[in-house]
């Protein structure tokens, strides 16, 4: 009984070792199981972190590559936002990449629309931008006569050969007045200068002392001490031991008899009328309501730097100017008295316009493209004016017959 007593506790006892065993080697699996998941983990963090310095830094040498490819726009223009209502301010503005320093020149903006198919001869508004150090920036209301239509918008502007254009969306209006809006006031401004009313002025400087002949103010002495010998720069001369300006050469041309200077060519003179009422009474002008219109504008750009360029445009004016103005003071007062004939006249000139505009956008450099060009105007208007409406009457006339018969 003994044995067996002793017998039964030793296999007790090895049961009890197998047991803790067992729960030392699952411990140690389980701890290996845990740490090996840490290890993916934290590959997968490494993995990823890697990935995104490549890409990031990708990303830097094609932004560098593109920037120093020379692909940004030598004139760009964009709006504030991309959606207007009736009376809204559109604010857009732009940036110059090689600016002219040594001219001066104004950027020209013009607003089409509502646009159809991606075009429009229909101008809104017309305005000039004076650019500042290569950036420009302006406004317009979006309220008017000529703001009633809603659809895509294109503005357009110029800046000598360079041309840019953006669209906005308005959603229509009443054509009431222009809803009084402040134009965006300006809050920063260059080195050098200041806001003034809205706009970036010069910062003013102290007047130097004047010095005597020979001598020139030192601004780190804050005296006058002898000049130096020095060549003035291309466009100044030496007067008084420093460089001043040339003076501006007069281009005024000599005109002959029956023609004036204006804008640097020689152009027609307009007769006065007899009656001081009717003077400048024009078909344009009475036909849109104002000498501001952008169509009545349209006309006369296209007559002073397009007609009046040329001694064939210049020539052609004259004889239209003599019958031109025989009958149009009397046509443009039954326009002001009938409404209703006022907007067949406005219906009918809109094709001639939106030819007459195609001479804004070509180059003319001698008397045969001018020639060339105003021969094809002429025989475009034909066709609209005559050719088609007779095909049309013939087309009607010869299905009418059919229908007799």
């Amino acid at each position: 009984m003994k044995k067996d007593t002793r017998s039964s506790g030793s296999k007790k006892i090895r049961e009890e070792y197998n047991q803790v065993n067992f729960s030392f080697i699952e411990y140690i699996n389980t701890l290996n199981c845990c740490t090996s998941l840490e290890m993916r983990v934290s590959g997968i963090l490494v993995s990823i972190v890697l990935s995104l310095i490549v890409v990031s830094s990708a990303f830097s040498s094609a932004l560098a590559a593109e920037l120093s490819s020379g692909t940004v726009p030598p004139l760009s223009v964009k709006t504030e936002l991309p959606l207007y209502e009736d009376g809204d301010s559109v604010v857009f503005s732009g940036i110059i990449k090689d600016p002219d320093v040594n001219n001066s020149i104004d950027i020209t903006v013009r607003v089409l629309g509502p646009l159809v198919n991606g075009t429009s001869s229909q101008i809104v508004t017309v305005k000039q931008i004076h650019p500042a150090d290569g950036a420009f920036e302006g406004t317009f209301v979006t309220s008017g006569p000529l703001w009633k239509a809603a659809g895509d918008y294109k503005i357009i502007v110029n800046y000598g050969p360079q041309k840019a254009e953006t669209t906005f969306h308005y959603n229509g209006g009443t054509g009431a007045g222009i809803v009084d809006v402040p134009p965006p006031k300006l809050t920063e401004c260059p080195e050098g200068q200041h806001v003034a009313d809205g706009q970036c002025v010069k910062d003013e400087q102290t007047a130097p002392p004047v010095c005597g002949t020979g001598t020139v103010f030192d601004e780190t002495s804050g005296t006058c001490i002898v000049a130096p010998p020095v060549n003035c720069p291309p466009g100044q001369i030496m007067s008084g031991g420093q460089c001043i300006d040339e003076p501006p050469v007069d281009n005024t041309p000599v005109c002959g008899t029956g023609t004036h200077a204006e804008s640097g060519i020689c152009v027609p003179d307009v007769k006065p009328t007899t009656s001081p009422e009717k003077k400048g009474c024009l078909i344009a002008t009475a036909a849109f309501g104002s000498e501001l219109a952008p169509q009545v504008q349209l006309l006369r750009e296209v007559r002073d730097n397009v007609l009046f360029s040329t001694s064939s445009g210049t020539g052609f004016m004259t004889g239209f100017n003599a019958l031109y103005y025989s009958f149009s003071p009397t046509v443009a007062d039954w326009e002001r008295e009938n409404p209703v004939f006022k907007e067949a006249v406005k219906v009918t000139i809109t094709p001639m316009l939106s030819t007459l505009s195609i001479l804004n956008y070509v180059h003319i450099g001698s008397e045969s493209e001018m020639l060339g060009y105003g021969i094809g105007i002429m025989l475009l208007n034909i066709g609209m004016y005559f050719v088609a409406p007779a095909v049309v009457i013939v087309k009607l006339n010869g299905l009418r017959k059919k229908k007799s018969l």
